[in-house]
C-alpha cells in the first residue's frame, strides 16, 4: 500500500477517484466542516476525516501534570500537534501497521489536513451489538480475537494507543485497525505503551464480555500467546502501580460510580488477580 508524500496526493493505486467522485468529494468537503463524515459515492462509500486543532481536555492536562510531578511516564498524554502534524503522524502510523501486515483503511486521497479513506464495513463494536444476546459465545469470541491481534501488534514492535472495539474491524477474518490519533510510544518506552494498550483494552473486555469469568482469562491468554516479554513485565509493573490507587477509586465509587470508574476498577481487579508475568519475567501465570 502506498501513502502520500505530500499534500493532495492520491493514494490507493488502481482504485483512485474518478472525476465525478472528485467533484462530489470536493462539494462535500466545502459544504461541511464535521471532523469525520461518511460520504456515499456512485459505487462505494468513503470516510472524510479532517484533522483539527484540539483543545486539551482538563482531565488530560491534569494527567500530564501528575505524570511529570510523580515521574510516572505511563500517564503522559500524546503530544498535542498542529493539524498538519496530526495528519502526518496518523498516516505514518497507518503505514507502519500496513507494512507489518495488519489491515488498515485504504487512503484514496489526502491533503495536508484531511484524508479520504475507504469504508471498511462494520466495526467490531457494531458487530458485537448486532450479535447482542442472541449468540454470547460469538460475541465474546470477538473480544478474544482482538486480544490475540493486539498481541501480534505488540510482537511486531507497535502499539495502538487507544484500543477499543470501535477502532477495529474484520477483513477476510483478520482483525484490522484504525484511528491512530494517539501515539503514547512517542512519549514513553514502547513496552510501557504496549502495557498501556492492554490496560485500556481490558477496560473494554471486563465491561463488554457476556461471560467475563471465562472471556477475561481467555483474552489475556490470547494476548500472552503473542506478546513480547518486555510488555508482559511492564504490564505487571503498571498493574502494581495503578493497584495502589484502587482503594481510592473504590472510595470514590461509593459516592459516585461513573461508567469510566467502574470499568477502571473491574479491569484493575482482574489484572491484579491474574498477573501475566512476574516482574522479573521468571514465571507466567495461568489465567482462569
Amino acid at each position: 500500500m502506498a501513502y502520500p508524500d505530500g499534500p493532495g496526493a492520491a493514494i490507493e493505486s488502481g482504485n483512485l477517484l474518478d472525476s465525478d467522485e472528485i467533484g462530489e468529494l470536493l462539494r462535500a468537503m466545502m459544504q461541511s466542516d464535521g471532523r469525520v463524515q461518511r460520504l456515499e459515492l456512485k459505487d462505494r462509500a468513503v470516510w472524510i476525516k479532517r484533522q483539527g486543532s484540539k483543545i486539551l481536555p482538563p482531565l488530560v492536562a491534569v494527567q500530564g501534570f501528575f505524570a511529570g510531578l510523580f515521574r510516572v511516564p505511563i500517564l503522559r498524554p500524546s503530544p498535542q500537534l498542529s493539524p498538519e502534524a496530526m495528519q502526518a503522524r496518523e498516516i505514518a502510523r497507518m503505514r507502519a501497521f500496513a507494512e507489518a501486515g495488519f489491515p488498515v483503511p485504504k487512503i484514496v486521497y489526502a491533503s495536508a489536513t484531511a484524508m479520504v479513506m475507504s469504508d471498511v464495513g462494520p466495526t467490531i463494536y457494531r458487530m458485537m451489538k448486532t450479535i447482542g444476546q442472541a449468540d454470547p459465545a460469538a460475541h465474546d469470541a470477538l473480544l478474544v480475537d482482538v486480544a490475540e491481534a493486539l498481541g501480534r501488534v505488540h510482537a511486531a514492535g507497535l502499539s495502538h494507543g487507544r484500543p477499543h472495539v470501535r477502532d477495529f474491524f474484520l477483513e477476510d477474518g483478520q482483525v484490522g485497525f484504525m484511528d491512530f490519533e494517539e501515539d503514547p510510544a512517542s512519549v514513553m518506552p514502547l513496552a510501557m505503551a504496549q502495557a498501556r494498550d492492554v490496560l485500556l483494552y481490558f477496560l473494554v473486555v471486563t465491561s463488554f464480555a457476556a461471560n467475563p469469568e471465562t472471556t477475561c482469562p481467555s483474552a489475556l491468554q490470547a494476548w500472552l500467546a503473542r506478546a513480547p516479554d518486555a510488555a508482559r513485565r511492564e504490564l505487571v509493573r503498571l498493574t502494581a502501580l495503578i493497584g495502589r490507587i484502587l482503594p481510592l477509586a473504590r472510595l470514590i465509587g461509593r459516592l459516585h460510580m461513573g461508567s469510566d470508574l467502574r470499568r477502571f476498577i473491574m479491569a484493575t481487579e482482574f489484572l491484579m488477580r491474574v498477573p501475566p508475568l512476574t516482574a522479573d519475567g521468571s514465571e507466567t501465570a495461568k489465567a482462569g
